[in-house]
């Protein structure tokens, strides 16, 4: 009898690489990949992944339980790459490709992704303005908007006094009993600088899932701040920004929380995110979490 393949599913994260590609992370590691026809794969989707012999091969995405309904009508304006599409499932927030459609244009979902796109449907119609009289404005200037994900590179916490690396990859604030202080990070290293020039409109971080360390039965409170670290420094973090603090619900699964829109301009020049202070809290690192950190910029040109 021949070998075996070894077979597995798994869970992974898509991730976008300097050179346009795209890469799926599984535990860590970014395998050789193939993809499904007809998905589109974007930065941050959540994927099935069937590893056959160390080779990834992309199932699809993880998409909610729920109605896809497949055609809708634009109900607002354009923000962050997107626009509110009403459907027979509720309103949703909807990808586009070139100029935004026309509040009440109808419109075609396509379900290739995580996120639906829309594209203009054969139904749809545009009423004709009133011409009316004198001279007709000016078109606004063209804009490129659009969010990027960033995933951390890294991401620990260092002891005062003493060095990285002792609690894995995890990010802890502050110290149990009379143990030293821990200070928390996640590294990004060049991840934004593809935005140069980009003014960016808003910012989120994604916390992974709280430790089970201190009161995690209770409410408490994350300290952030921004730091300018590409990566582990030998010490403590350079700390110029915060603190911008966050309230964890009990045993919080975690998930996305906004950052001041200011640090987002900042870490296109580098750096990263950090934590500090009192009281004894800690986030799941890297290591057991790939999407823990992960930052959203949204910009325009």
């Amino acid at each position: 009898m021949g070998d075996l393949s070894v077979v597995r599913l798994k869970a992974g994260i898509v991730q976008a690489a300097a050179n346009g590609a795209f890469t799926v992370n599984v535990d860590g590691s970014s395998p050789p990949v193939s993809w499904p026809a007809g998905y589109i794969p974007t930065g941050g989707d959540a994927v099935r992944v069937l590893l056959v012999d160390g080779e990834a091969h992309v199932l699809g995405p993880v998409v909610t339980a729920g109605k896809r309904p497949l055609t809708g009508t634009v109900s607002g304006a354009a923000s962050s790459g997107t626009v509110p599409v009403t459907t027979t499932a509720g309103v949703m927030r909807c990808r586009y490709v070139g100029t935004a459609p026309a509040i009440g244009a109808l419109v075609r979902l396509d379900w290739q992704s995580t996120s639906p796109w829309i594209w203009p449907s054969a139904a749809a119609t545009v009423p004709t303005p009133d011409p009316g009289t004198g001279t007709p404005p000016l078109p606004p200037p063209v804009q490129s908007t659009g969010t990027l994900t960033i995933t951390a590179t890294d991401s620990g916490s260092w002891q005062v006094g003493g060095t990285w690396g002792w609690a894995g990859n995890d990010v802890i604030q502050w110290r149990f009993g009379s143990n030293r202080e821990n200070r928390g990070a996640w590294f990004y290293g060049n991840g934004a600088a593809q935005l140069a020039g980009a003014t960016i409109t808003g910012a989120r971080i994604r916390l992974g899932a709280r430790l089970r360390i201190g009161s995690y039965n209770a409410a408490q409170t994350l300290h952030l701040y921004r730091h300018t670290n590409p990566a582990r420094p030998a010490g403590d973090v350079a700390r110029v920004a915060g603190p911008h603090d966050i309230n964890l619900a009990p045993n919080s699964e975690g998930g996305w929380v906004p950052i001041p829109t200011a640090w987002g301009q900042a870490l296109i020049a580098g750096g990263g995110i950090a934590v500090t202070g009192s009281p004894y809290v800690g986030i799941t690192g890297v290591d057991a979490d790939p999407a823990s950190g992960q930052l959203q910029l949204d910009w325009r040109r």
